[in-house]
């Protein structure tokens, strides 16, 4: 499911996706809160999320797990 605030937007996970044998639902569990403009936003941290986007395995998914590892001063901002 996407999700789009004028200051935010991604995508959420659920445990229904085909995860493989990755443990999601411990993740699911393991978030950070930030809140904002009145939502409460659960976020999880990156080395989490680089491996929930390679379990899900699609080339996007692929493609924003390499993303995320490349260190931060290398990372381009979206257009």
């Amino acid at each position: 499911m996407l999700f789009r605030t004028p200051g935010a937007s991604g995508d959420c996970c659920t445990p229904a996706l085909p995860w493989g044998d990755l443990p999601i639902a411990e993740f699911l569990t393991q978030y950070e809160v930030a809140r904002a403009d009145g939502f409460e936003i659960r976020y999880l941290d990156r080395v989490d999320l680089i491996r929930m986007r390679r379990a899900a395995g699609r080339a996007k998914d692929h493609r924003r797990a390499d993303e995320l590892e490349r260190p931060a001063s290398n990372r381009q901002p979206k257009k």
